[in-house]
């Protein structure tokens, strides 16, 4: 079976990049015939690994770039873009004859020209965007130019989305918001890197939480920073490491020193080995306002440390059992998350009880497991 998928580009670090590099990894080991096509790639180098067999192709329509021009002159360029994209697209698509295309609900401003591909192939796009974040009309005032503008633009994208032949969404909150407009979905969790085969922990509590992403406005670490600023002088010894970087660090920073934190949360650069970091820390914080699945939950469950998570849609609820394998905080609500945080410091016995749960629990996202799901879904549409 011959599969393309159609990303922007696969030069970012980050949870989408890693995952799809892992699905075609995974695919091509099965004897699936995969074609990477990106438009933004260039010659950046992939963030994560790619296997040999994996044929590539750059479209090279760098919509990036639209950003150094005026307004009018950048509306007229993206549609002169977008045309340019179909057509080479095609062009490809038509020589490669697949049987499957999948893209993701990151190529908004291309997701009607995929949709509307001259080919026999099955279509597929996922939702690694949240539903309700895709929606760019709640953005704007209502009753305001710009609101009925994006309101407009909501219904054509949405209407895009529909002409696939199917929706995979990765939980299914995400798909009962998509269902209102939409009858063709699956619902498939996106699967974790690796599950340690073993975990090794010392008794001794190392005070350290962790917390991994980007440094940006969804992931809220300013709200982390002010709900362990609650709760710091409750707890000494216990220091937090944060790993990211993006467009907030120097924020970020500031305001770790304007609450008297420095040297107790400490923003680290990405790393290689999240891995080694999650099984060298006590528990997880994830203080986003949304998620698409949240993933790294998953991660450092599997390395048997349990999670405190606001309960921002997606995904949350869904992967941690609140009390059972980890803590559930009200989305947004800081002094929530403080508390939370606070529960899990001082009872050691129940944490430690906690991480073992959640590592049984993270088998379910299992690269085998999650992969079979989509090689089922695969053969199905031969």
């Amino acid at each position: 079976m011959k599969i393309v998928y159609i990303a922007k580009s696969l030069a970012p670090i980050g949870g989408l990049e890693r995952v799809l590099s892992d699905k075609m990894n995974y695919l091509v080991t099965k004897d699936y015939d995969v074609t990477l096509v990106t438009y933004e790639q260039g010659k950046h180098p992939f963030a994560f690994h790619l296997d040999d067999r994996i044929h590539h192709y750059d479209l090279h329509v760098v919509f990036f770039a639209l950003h150094r021009y005026g307004f009018l002159k950048r509306v007229l360029l993206q549609q002169y873009y977008r045309i340019l994209f179909k057509k080479r697209l095609q062009k490809l698509i038509t020589e490669t004859k697949p049987d499957v295309i999948i893209t993701t609900t990151y190529s908004m401003i291309v997701v009607d020209k995929i949709a509307n591909l001259r080919t026999s192939a099955f279509k597929i796009i996922e939702s690694h965007v949240a539903y309700h974040v895709m929606r760019k009309q709640d953005s704007y005032r209502p009753n305001t130019i710009l609101h009925y503008i994006a309101r407009f633009i909501d219904q054509f994208t949405i209407k895009a989305v529909g002409k696939f032949d199917l929706l995979v969404t990765l939980t299914k909150s995400d798909a009962e918001e998509w269902s209102k407009h939409i009858s063709r979905m699956a619902v498939i969790p996106n699967p974790i890197t690796k599950y340690p085969e073993t975990v090794t922990h010392s008794q001794d509590t190392k005070c350290r939480i962790i917390c991994a992403g980007r440094l940006d406005g969804q992931k809220g670490f300013d709200m982390l920073i002010d709900a362990f600023a609650l709760i710091a002088d409750q707890c000494p010894q216990w220091h937090i490491d944060i790993f990211g970087s993006g467009e907030e660090k120097e924020k970020l920073m500031y305001q770790i020193k304007a609450n008297g934190l420095f040297g107790r949360i400490v923003i680290n650069n990405p790393t290689d080995d999240i891995y080694h970091e999650y099984s060298s820390s006590d528990f997880f914080v994830l203080s986003s306002r949304f998620e698409g699945f949240g993933l790294v939950l998953a991660e450092a469950m599997s390395c048997a440390i349990p999670c405190v998570s606001f309960n921002c849609p997606y995904g949350p609820e869904e992967i941690i059992t609140d009390t059972v394998d980890g803590l559930l905080a009200k989305a947004c609500e800081v002094k929530d998350l403080a508390d939370k945080m606070l529960w899990m410091i001082k009872h050691e016995e129940e944490r430690k009880k906690m991480g073992i749960r959640a590592r049984e629990k993270a088998r379910r996202y299992q690269m085998d497991t999650v992969m079979r799901q989509w090689t089922t879904l695969l053969e199905s549409v031969k």
